[in-house]
């Protein structure tokens, strides 16, 4: 019984310890599994990048939307449905993150950040 209550700790404490070290952004999608889910449903693709870096190359039907712009928050809201998955990306992932953490506090339901942002979908 005591190897049982061994076992049973360790596995806790991992479980735990990979959840607390590794939250920073749990939803997050490669560029494989968003071609896969572009293909499998009607999304929203949110560019935060400056209209310069979008007009210099973007994902198709993307809404570019610049996250320095200091009306964000009110064209993001006025412009996306909450209710429909949106993928969220910027160059590299620094401003993707974080608008993916204010899109999600605003009730975008389901929500993804591209892992290395447009750099790392074109290569």
């Amino acid at each position: 019984m005591r190897g049982f209550r061994v076992y049973q700790f360790i596995f806790v404490f991992t479980f735990l310890s990979h959840n607390i070290c590794c939250q920073r952004n749990t939803n997050q999608i490669d560029n494989v599994t968003l071609v896969e889910l572009m293909a499998e449903e009607d999304i929203q693709l949110l560019d935060v990048r400056t209209e310069k870096e979008f007009k210099d190359g973007a994902i198709e039907g993307a809404v570019n939307i610049d996250f320095w712009d200091p009306d964000f928050e009110r064209k993001v809201l006025s412009t996306l449905n909450k209710r429909l998955t949106t993928v969220v990306y910027c160059a590299a992932g620094g401003r993707s993150e974080m608008a993916f953490k204010l899109l999600s506090k605003k009730g975008f339901k389901i929500l993804y950040d591209l892992q290395g942002g447009y750099e790392r979908y074109t290569n």
